[in-house]
């Protein structure tokens, strides 16, 4: 009798290596900009997920510590094609970013003197807080459905901006407080 062995193509394979790859220089400002580019290339292009995982997607990377985009990326590439797919997603987000930075560190501090490299340091912060700010109305869009949700996103703003509570209890709140909100809904069907 022939063992159970798992078969995993390498054209997969190869084609997540590559989609992570395209994603990953386009992470500037941090994990939450990039995720029009994911759902763009993971949701459209790909067909691996529908645009209805994309907010879970989020908040599970969210929900671990490290890099949003390499959790995201892990989480995808399992979710695809197992462990041989969380490895290729993780390098291939890994690879570029790190190439990418090591290039501007090195001409940051070679030329961060320079009166132009300041003007662009000027200019590239408002411009990622706005990439940021089209990321969190995207989610935004599909994430709050009903009341409930658009008062747990009121109280989790609130929260953040009023008293500066750490993120990781209001994912934890968050968490809490959809278990409640569906016990109370299934005791009442």
């Amino acid at each position: 009798m022939k063992a159970n062995t798992v078969n995993y193509e390498l054209p997969v394979l190869f084609r997540i290596f590559i989609t992570f790859m395209k994603i990953s220089p386009l992470t500037f400002g941090g994990g939450i900009a990039m995720i029009p580019h994911i759902e763009r290339e993971i949701v459209q292009k790909r067909g691996w997920f529908a645009k209805e995982d994309v907010p879970s997607i989020v908040a599970i990377a969210q929900s671990a510590p490290g890099s949003i985009a390499i959790n995201a990326s892990i989480y995808m590439g399992h979710k695809v094609q197992g462990i041989p797919g969380a490895i290729a997603a993780m390098v291939g987000m890994l690879l570029p970013a790190n190439l990418i930075i090591i290039v501007l560190t090195y001409l940051y501090v070679t030329y961060q003197d320079l009166a132009i490299v300041q003007a662009a340091f000027k200019g590239i912060r408002p411009a990622i807080i706005g990439l940021i700010l089209y990321a969190a109305c995207k989610i935004g869009r599909v994430s709050i459905r009903d009341p409930f949700t658009l008062l747990l996103f009121a109280a989790a703003a609130g929260l953040l901006f009023g008293l500066a509570i750490s993120p990781v209890y209001l994912i934890i709140g968050g968490g809490l407080a959809g278990c409640l909100y569906s016990m109370c809904r299934n005791k009442r069907s």
